[in-house]
């Protein structure tokens, strides 16, 4: 149980549900709100041409988003929206620090978000250097499945579409398209519309 699952923290008032394709916030807007994922999955992107997104990262359920902007008090750094419908607790920023003080473990999960961030950014950038395209997008996929896949019948399914891997990994969408389809991950992967399914070994 994430410590946002805490009744003190996920009452009525601070329940918030949001579709698929619904934004949660965009670059630029007040950071009002810090929000724990529940159940769902969204997308942090940023749009640097009209008609254009980066992804930047997926957030899976019990992770934080929109700590950034809490804690530094500018405004949001890029955009979120939901890949699936969503649950989550929205906790404002005038409510934080009293909830803190209730409430230590959301303190240690504000720490562990933004280490565990700072670890993935540093870990892609290490592996640029060390190893294969086939194996950056094989340890992305592990990473998605045990923070968000879904159990189906051939293995585990990730709500990523290739160009959101792409943009993560900071590698062209023909590149991902191709790795999938090499010896090395080809009897790994089954490919479906919006998902990949991590197959089972």
């Amino acid at each position: 149980e994430t410590p946002w699952e805490d009744p003190i923290i996920w009452r009525g008032d601070r329940r918030r549900a949001i579709r698929r394709g619904e934004l949660l916030f965009e670059k630029g807007d007040p950071s009002e709100h810090l929000f724990g994922v529940i159940s769902g999955q969204l997308k942090v992107f940023s749009a640097p041409a009209p008609g254009r997104q980066v992804a930047l990262e997926l957030v899976a359920p019990g992770e934080l988003v929109g700590d950034l902007g809490i804690e530094d008090g500018g405004p949001r750094h890029a955009s979120v929206v939901a890949l699936a419908h969503s649950e989550l607790a929205a906790i404002a920023r005038r409510d934080l620090d009293e909830l803190l003080r209730r409430q230590p473990a959301l303190h240690v999960a504000l720490h562990r978000a933004g280490a565990s961030r700072a670890r993935r950014l540093a870990e892609r950038a290490e592996d640029v250097a060390f190893l294969s395209i086939e194996a950056r997008i094989e340890k992305a996929l592990d990473d998605l499945a045990a923070r968000c896949g879904e159990a189906v019948a051939r293995g585990t399914r990730i709500r990523v579409r290739q160009q959101d891997l792409a943009e993560v990994l900071g590698i062209s969408r023909e590149s991902v398209s191709r790795a999938l389809g090499s010896p090395a991950l080809r009897a790994r992967v089954q490919i479906g519309r919006g998902h990949i399914v991590l197959l089972r070994a």
